[in-house]
């Protein structure tokens, strides 16, 4: 969903560079670019903690990034460049879509009601606590997500924007387009197929 359905990945980029400047502590945008996208909120948040030595205990921590994503989102959440056609396109390729994430339940909520997923996804979005909260580059969500839409691994295509999500793909044996909206292609170099925009995926083609 995020970076992928969502344009999510810039507020996320926003929300971090907050709550480093709130604590004093230099915002380096490239590494941390580099370790989150694609981590449930509460993993990422610990590993920002132990890395930059973040004072808060965990919980308070995992509170203020979380009020802060949430103030991003209320304000700025908006889709993807070009997903909306692509989603069109592959309704009437005739394929079944679904939304997997690392997401957690309340961003996912504010997500729903902001863009009206619901409408697009039905009850076919699935989320990181539908199992346990295991978060990318874990398979689990993708593995579950096929199981729900009653079809095998081998048979799914992911679309991805990072790292982590490419290797969740990957290792649940599905197929995997990279798409540059948050990183440059080589670092999406493990996906099957890298584009830079929805307009590149011939769905006839895949």
């Amino acid at each position: 969903m995020d970076g992928i359905v969502i344009d999510s990945e810039v507020l996320f980029d926003s929300a971090n560079a907050e709550l480093f400047k709130r604590h004093n502590k230099i915002y380096n945008r490239k590494e941390v670019a580099l370790l989150l996208p694609g981590m449930h909120l509460n993993i990422g948040t610990a590993l920002l903690k132990e890395k930059y030595n973040f004072p808060d205990d965990i919980e308070s921590l995992i509170k203020e990034r979380q009020k802060l994503i949430e103030t991003k989102y209320r304000a700025r959440l908006k889709y993807i460049t070009g997903f909306e056609n692509f989603y069109r396109r592959a309704i009437t390729a005739g394929l079944k879509t679904c939304i997997a994430t690392s997401s957690n339940d309340r961003l996912l909520q504010l997500a729903k009601n902001k863009l009206g997923l619901r409408k697009k996804f039905g009850k076919n979005i699935f989320k990181a606590s539908d199992v346990g909260n295991a978060s990318k580059p874990d398979p689990a969500i993708y593995l579950y997500a096929a199981k729900h839409m009653n079809t095998i691994p081998a048979k799914c295509l992911v679309v991805e924007d990072a790292p982590k999500g490419i290797a969740a793909a990957k290792n649940a044996g599905m197929f995997c387009i990279g798409i540059t909206t948050t990183f440059t292609r080589d670092i999406l170099r493990l996906a099957d197929l890298i584009v830079n925009s929805y307009q590149e995926i011939n769905l006839n083609k895949l």
